[in-house]
């Protein structure tokens, strides 16, 4: 006969022991952050930043263990252990038995807290995609090339950049970032003005009109270095193209910016920033980049700092995305070569933006909308016998932007 005739029936008589005993055994918890078999997912295979664009909650800073079960939107991972500043050591710590974002750069706007909204954030390596959209409403010019011939300009913006970031084992992180900018400046009322220099004023009979479409092909190139002693450093180079393409390029449609920024922490909530920034357009521009950076909870992120400052504050999960509230300002230049005006004609922009909006955060895109108002606006055309200011008046924006 069959031995497994006789084997059954002991298998059936022993099954509720075997039940009581799996029962009575103590329960193993999930691998934690600590443990050497944490794994995170490729997406999430990053390098350490702060509080700012597409970034990705990780908040350690408890000593709470959990199990590697990550949700954007409902929280951050407690850690424990000095691995990324201002935390005490607890007693028993094993640096081998740490996260396996132990060690990796900091971004020099990285909040400090070791939890809650505005602790540390990854930065995501390889390529990420950026895009915005600006609506400036029609504006009265204040001062026209002609008396009584004003005219009104609304003005659109459609920018895209593309970010690549790697990281050089010495720990310095680099990025690459192509760029692409339109903006569209309806002009009325002036394109029949003469604007010609009389130098080189064209047939008589032919009107200079000032160009709508104008476009900015960029490359940016930045390198951040992980933090020495109290501060971190960050380099850029910005070369690009900027023109209405209406006549052959020349020196004026080339711009070449560059930055060089320390950021000084001094600790976990204070950072000084101090920087100079070089903007190359129809006039030679050098500003500083200074300021300071203030966490004063887990919630509030404040950056009062020049040329572009902003606070946030951290408002919680609404239908389920991590939401925050800002309002800011910041001071911007910008020129063209302005072709169908002149060979050597430039158009300059300068203002200030106030601004005051949403953004939300998903673990794979993020979005932002925020209301402002442009003022303090000079528009004038370089590069003839002398300058011709527009001076558009001020107006108010919305702007709309999403990056994945």
């Amino acid at each position: 006969m069959n031995p497994a005739f006789f084997a059954l029936p002991s298998l059936i008589l022993a099954l509720p022991f075997a039940v009581e005993v799996a029962l009575s055994a103590p329960i193993v918890e999930a691998p934690t952050q600590e443990s050497p078999n944490f794994g995170l997912h490729p997406e999430f295979d990053l390098v350490i930043r702060g509080q700012s664009p597409q970034t990705y909650d990780l908040g350690p800073g408890t000593q709470t263990q959990i199990a590697p079960q990550f949700d954007p939107n409902m929280g951050s991972y407690p850690n424990s252990g000095q691995i990324y500043g201002g935390q005490p050591v607890p007693q028993g710590y094993d640096p081998f038995m740490a996260s396996p974002y132990a060690g990796a750069t900091g971004d020099p706007m990285a909040g400090q807290f070791g939890y809650g909204v505005v602790g540390p954030q990854p930065v995501r390596l390889g390529w990420s995609t950026h895009f915005d959209f600006a609506w400036l409403g029609e504006a009265d010019l204040q001062q026209g090339p002609v008396a009584g011939q004003q005219g009104s300009l609304t003005q659109y913006e459609y920018n895209f950049r593309f970010d690549n970031i790697t990281m050089a084992p010495n720990g310095w992180t680099w990025k690459q970032s192509p760029e692409i900018n339109y903006t569209e400046m309806n002009f009325k009322n002036i394109e029949a003005s003469q604007l010609a220099d009389p130098v080189v004023a064209p047939p008589a009979g032919v009107p200079v009109a000032i160009a709508d479409n104008y476009y900015r092909l960029g490359y940016r190139l930045e390198t951040t270095s992980p933090q020495y002693g109290l501060a971190s450093w960050r380099l850029g180079f910005t070369p690009s193209i900027n023109s209405d393409f209406e006549r052959q390029l020349n020196s004026k449609a080339w711009n070449f910016d560059a930055d060089v920024t320390s950021y000084i922490r001094t600790s976990p909530n204070l950072m000084f920033v101090a920087g100079v920034l070089y903007w190359d357009r129809a006039e030679d521009i050098i500003l500083p980049n200074a300021g300071v950076v203030w966490n004063p909870n887990e919630f509030w992120e404040i950056r009062a700092t020049f040329p572009k400052s902003r606070a946030e504050v951290f408002v919680g999960t609404p239908f389920g995305l991590a939401t925050w509230m800002y309002m800011g300002a910041e001071y911007d230049v910008q020129s063209w070569q302005a072709g169908e005006i002149s060979g050597n004609a430039q158009l300059q922009t300068e203002e200030w933006r106030a601004f005051a909006g949403f953004r939300w955060e998903s673990c794979a895109w993020e979005s932002y909308l925020d209301f402002g108002y442009a003022f303090d606006r000079e528009y004038s055309v370089h590069g003839l016998s002398s300058v011709v200011p527009l001076d558009p008046g001020e107006t108010f924006m919305i702007r709309y932007g999403m990056s994945y």
